[in-house]
């Protein structure tokens, strides 16, 4: 009898380990269910980076599809960010602020991807070579009542310079002008962001790079970077899928090396992506346009004076105030 109940009990542990053998294969081999994670991003600077992985694809895991969106204004964006429907997006980096703002913090950092894009771009014969140089000069820029503004402002203010009184500014609705007013001869120094650098130096070669407004930034702010796009991501997604985004940064910072590392193949890779038209014109412009993958920890400091500064000139350039520590809360 002791022998019979032995052999049942042997018999049902025998049973309970198997069930719980194929229990647990069973829950390794389910496939995680189907997602398309949507990224935006903007054409020219704040894209290039992305090119790499545009044009040949990114493996984000099993089951995972990866949709990109090139928009040519940020406009096109803010709308699906905000809503969820983009998880990921390539936007200025004050306008990530103004969207964790808006969102109540569901709108994070993902890292930033482009440092200042900006430079004052002057004749030969207009003796320009630093901001202090731009006393009592006429300059033509575009980007009034936004970020380049502000960031020209705050240089000039810094170097003692009050726009309006020691400087002329004359604002244009678009950089294409500012461009067209320096190849006519009408202008001899403005303020350009990348590629209308390059553009306008291709088209009129006595216009050079007078002053590169991200390392007079860093003159100017105790080494702080002038950090002008991120990435932003959907806070519940990023929660809810941490190794899908932790695979899609991994690969970004690789995108963004091959641009650096290679800027003919990048150049292709941008122009097939439709973030710019012209190769040639690309590869000329990718070492001015400062792409660069800063993790979240590392670009903290500088974002926050940053946003710090601006806030300063008009607080409705981040969405009403500073972020606060949640807008960092990836990088924690």
């Amino acid at each position: 009898m002791k022998r019979e109940n032995k052999m049942k009990k042997l018999v049902i542990l025998m049973g309970l380990i198997m069930v719980m053998i194929f229990s647990f294969t069973a829950c390794q081999a389910k496939p995680a269910e189907p997602q398309t994670v949507k990224v935006g991003t903007l054409a020219g600077p704040t894209g290039m980076g992305m090119a790499e992985m545009i044009v040949n694809g990114v493996d984000l895991g099993e089951n995972v599809t990866t949709e990109f969106t090139v928009a040519s204004a940020p406009d096109q964006l803010t709308a699906s960010v905000i809503s969820g429907e983009y998880q990921i997006a390539a936007l200025p980096s004050n306008l990530a602020a103004v969207l964790f703002n808006k969102t109540e913090g569901q709108v994070v950092l993902g890292s930033v991807n482009t440092l200042g894009v900006l430079y004052i771009v002057a004749d030969e014969t207009a003796g320009v070579t630093s901001i202090a140089d731009l006393k009592g000069k006429t300059i033509v820029a575009s980007g009034q009542g936004s970020t380049p503004e502000y960031v020209l402002n705050y240089l000039l203010e810094k170097n003692g310079l009050t726009p309006g009184v020691d400087i002329t500014i004359n604002y244009v609705a678009e950089h294409s002008e500012a461009v067209a007013q320096l190849v006519a001869g009408q202008a001899t120094i403005a303020m350009l962001p990348e590629p209308f650098v390059t553009t306008v130096t291709a088209k009129k070669p006595t216009i050079k790079i007078a002053v590169d407004l991200s390392k007079a930034w860093a003159e100017a702010s105790n080494g702080s970077q002038l950090q002008m796009t991120a990435v932003v991501v959907n806070k519940e997604w990023a929660e809810t899928n941490p190794q899908v985004l932790k695979q899609f940064m991994e690969a970004y910072e690789a995108s963004v090396k091959t641009v650096n590392d290679d800027p003919a193949e990048g150049a292709k890779n941008i122009v097939a992506a439709g973030i710019m038209a012209d190769a040639a014109l690309a590869e000329k412009a990718i070492p001015n346009c400062n792409i660069v993958f800063i993790p979240v920890k590392e670009a903290q400091q500088s974002l926050n004076e940053y946003y710090t500064i601006l806030a300063g000139f008009e607080p409705k350039a981040v969405g009403g105030k500073v972020p606060g520590e949640d807008f960092y809360v990836l990088g924690k």
